[in-house]
């Protein structure tokens, strides 16, 4: 946003002593930030006014003409293709090293091999309008050499603001706001904003409006006025407009503009003559409604882009149709045009929530938008249309307001009082602060009250009454007042002193520190890429992956009309990361660590006040690999998981899983377990549905909740030291061949379970093929027997026995001789 001295002078008197750069550093540090302070002449420094003394054709180009000007210390030659440059005209001159507003540097060339120094310059190239039909033409009183700021009699200063600054400050966005400011930090009075209510004696329109949803605009007001003659606007307001960097367009819209900028307030002007006004023989009647848009309904807009609405979007309209997108631009069907004899004036507020999402949806942010996304004052309509109706009769003279003042409203907004404790306010600030202020020329009171609060001192405490354009959003609670106090009295003039605090051991977030050691294992000894994802997904996405998504918790506010859910597991978006990749890599391998959430309520509250709770969140680990059909994926992601494990101290195992995801190949999936706890699952991807989603490669992944892995950690506790057995073990190697549908971990189970004297059992090869024959495979173990005496062979001898037999009876398995 910029902001103009002069402007700001309308309303309060800068003391001379203040430069400038002063008074911009003074914003800085009670107000809004101040990026640059730029004096208005200083954009055309090495741009002179010239005169034009010879035009010849350019001997190698026909739309090219030599000229030959006088710049007043010397005379120039400058190639230009302009088509209404004459000799005897007096032009805007840019001398080589000018950069012009628009980032352009002029530089010394050769053109067609003609030598240029200089540029003629077009109203566009000088920031100056849209106009670039051709060069602009200077009054023929202009004297030759003259700065072109000076021409212009640009005496301004410009201040541009960092719009974050007042992002949550609906009053700054204007003159009058940052002069109510400034009158504040220097204590300096405030011009008051007197404009007269608009006389409605002599009305002959009947108009009226109709607001089917105060939600959304809890104020609407206009007026019709008769009498208009549209023409360029005033030198001075044009000159101001274009100083704050807004286009001239017409007298009406810059008026409207002119007010918007002053106070903060954005307004609409209507051609009334183009929104099925009915007319008889004595009055006509116009009828205007503030509703929500038609599913699908169509509008064009000012800047000639048909746009498609749908019912959240609230939309001013006529009997029939739309006539402007509520709070963001108007309508090409009622667009003030040079014909224009009679308009309405709009003066509204609308829900900061519903344009913040209109402007979102649409893609088209404009000055009043970002004005009303704050959550303006409603108060302010009445003086802004008042101000409007005042500069549109003084720049029409024979206009005059031809309806009654519509004015249909309904909001109610929380002023308070807010009870201000002087302790509050020396704790927050300084332990000695509200007595040491008395001493001061400046009162916690009188700093309040220079901002338009109401105060009532009462003991330690004060009653304070918040202005209607502070009780939007903006002030609330008494940590706001002791911000206003703060910041006003300046924080440069606050003694800083070290806060006592004993100092504690930070709380040490276990969580994070094994996300840290996950990321090292894997991607360090596992070689896998870490990614991070979008926490969104999309219907489409999901159903081709066959996952219900029903109970997924759906966007308010999507960012991307292909995430408009909260995803319930990474897997989906590792499978895209898959797509996005494959052409690349001939094996692709990947991890993400990510929250996902369920749409079941969670432990954490919405808020302080409601009891209701938040979805479900929890952090998941998810590993996927894909690669060509010779490789095994499922195994490369069952050994990083077991690699994993391993290194967390935690013993793992693979089980049957019951109800596998749609996604999941039927015969290559399983819950994976760690100390005997379910703790996720691993699959390989169904082939058939990732080659829907364009994926050809074979893919396998796993996913894993790290909330409980971090609980069988924290129920292990530290490791231990145990001393070694007294008695040392008697290890036998057992191999049979069994059917290949049984399991191992019934195999091992039976194993571990058999005898009290089988503390471990290892699986050290698998072999199918050969000579084992089809639908066969051979396992072999170590099987580790171990007592708190010394085991004899002949004691092994008989439990092996029995060993073999169990499992060639549950099993039907065969013994192999090593």
């Amino acid at each position: 946003m910029y902001l103009s001295l002069d402007w700001l002078k309308d309303f309060v008197k800068i003391p001379k002593s203040f430069s400038p750069e002063e008074l911009g550093l003074k914003l800085t540090m009670h107000t809004v930030e101040i990026d640059s302070v730029e004096k208005q002449a200083d954009k055309f420094a090495d741009i002179v006014v010239g005169k034009i003394l010879e035009i010849k054709k350019h001997p190698d180009a026909d739309r090219l003409q030599l000229s030959k000007v006088d710049v007043g210390k010397e005379k120039l030659g400058i190639v230009c293709g302009a088509p209404n440059i004459k000799v005897g005209q007096k032009v805007p001159v840019a001398l080589v090293g000018a950069k012009l507003p628009n980032g352009m540097e002029i530089k010394e060339a050769e053109v067609r091999g003609e030598k240029s120094c200089g540029m003629f310059c077009a109203e566009d190239e000088l920031g100056m309008g849209d106009d670039h039909s051709g060069i602009m033409i200077l009054e023929k009183g202009a004297k030759i050499g003259q700065n072109l700021g000076q021409y212009f009699n640009l005496k301004d200063v410009i201040f541009e603001v960092d719009n974050k600054s007042i992002t949550h400050r609906p009053d700054l966005w204007s003159h009058y706001g940052i002069a109510r400011e400034i009158s504040a930090f220097l204590g300096v009075k405030l011009k008051g904003y007197n404009v007269n209510a608009v006389n409605t004696n002599n009305a002959n329109v009947k108009f009226g409006v109709k607001v089917e949803d105060y939600e959304l605009c809890p104020r609407y007001m206009a007026v019709a006025m008769d009498g208009i003659k549209i023409e360029p606007s005033p030198k001075w307001m044009q000159e101001r407009l274009i100083a704050v960097g807004m286009r001239p367009i017409n007298n009406i819209v810059d008026i409207t503009n002119y007010v918007m900028l002053e106070l903060g307030q954005p307004l609409h002007a209507f051609d009334a003559s183009l929104i099925n006004c009915k007319s008889n023989a004595n009055n006509r009647e116009c009828k205007i409604i503030v509703r929500r848009a038609k599913e699908n309904e169509l509008i064009e807009t000012l800047d000639g882009e048909k746009r498609k609405l749908d019912k959240e979007i609230l939309v001013i309209a006529n009997e029939n149709n739309p006539i402007a997108i509520a709070g963001v631009m108007g309508g090409e069907n009622s667009e003030i045009n040079n014909d224009t004899s009679s308009i309405i004036i709009e003066s509204a507020n609308f829900d900061f929530i519903s344009i913040r999402k209109t402007s979102q949806k649409l893609g088209l942010r404009t000055e009043s938008s970002i004005r009303f996304e704050k959550a303006i004052d409603p108060n302010l309509c009445e003086m802004a249309i008042n101000r409007t109706v005042e500069l549109v009769k003084k720049l029409c003279p024979k206009a005059k307001v031809a309806s009654k003042m519509a004015d249909e409203k309904k909001f109610k907004l929380d002023q308070g009082p807010i009870e201000l404790d002087l302790n509050l306010l020396n704790k927050r600030i300084g332990t000695s602060f509200a007595k040491a202020m008395e001493g001061k020329a400046v009162k916690i009171v009188k700093i309040l009250e220079s901002l338009g609060f109401n105060v009532e001192k009462d003991e330690s405490k004060l009653k304070v009454i918040t202005p209607t354009w502070r009780a939007t959003r903006d002030i609330s609670i008494p940590e706001d007042l002791v911000e206003e106090v703060a910041r006003i009295y300046g924080y440069d003039n606050l003694i800083p002193n070290m806060p006592r605090v004993a100092i504690e051991a930070p709380i040490i977030n276990q969580e994070r520190i094994l996300e840290r050691k996950i990321k090292t294992i894997l991607s360090g000894s596992a070689a896998l890429t870490e990614v991070y994802n979008y926490s969104f997904v999309g219907q489409e996405q999901l159903e081709k992956l066959g996952i219900d998504f029903s109970s997924h918790v759906k966007l308010a506010n999507p960012i991307a009309s292909h995430q408009t859910m909260l995803r319930q597991s990474l897997v989906p978006n590792l499978v895209e990361n898959i797509k996005a990749n494959q052409a690349k890599f001939n094996t692709i391998s990947l991890f993400e660590i990510g929250s996902i959430c369920l749409g079941i309520e969670g432990e954490l509250q919405k808020n302080n006040k409601s009891k209701e709770r938040l979805p479900y969140q929890e952090k998941r680990l998810s590993i996927i690999v894909a690669g060509s059909g010779k490789e095994n994926v499922f195994s490369k992601v069952k050994g990083i998981v077991d690699c994993l494990l391993f290194s967390l101290d935690l013993a793992g195992d693979f089980t049957p899983i019951g109800i596998k995801p749609n996604w999941a190949d039927k015969n290559a999936s399983a819950n994976i377990n760690a100390e005997d706890r379910n703790i996720g699952l691993i699959a390989k991807l169904d082939s058939k549905i990732i080659n829907g989603l364009g994926v050809k490669k074979e893919a396998a992944v796993a996913e894993i909740s790290l909330r409980e892995i971090l609980n069988l950690i924290n129920a292990k506790g530290a490791k231990k030291y145990q001393e070694f057995a007294k008695f040392p073990p008697l290890i036998r190697d057992l191999a049979f061949v069994v059917n290949e549908e049984i399991l191992y971990n019934d195999i091992r189970d039976e194993i571990v379970n058999f005898n009290d004297l089988i503390k471990s059992v290892e699986l050290f090869d698998v072999y199918q093929g050969g000579k084992l024959g089809a639908g066969k495979k051979n396992l072999a173990f170590h099987i580790i027997y171990q007592s708190n005496k010394t085991l004899t062979a002949d004691e092994i001898d008989v439990l092996q026995k029995k060993l073999i037999k169990r499992l060639e009876e549950k099993f039907e398995a065969k013994i192999r001789d090593f």
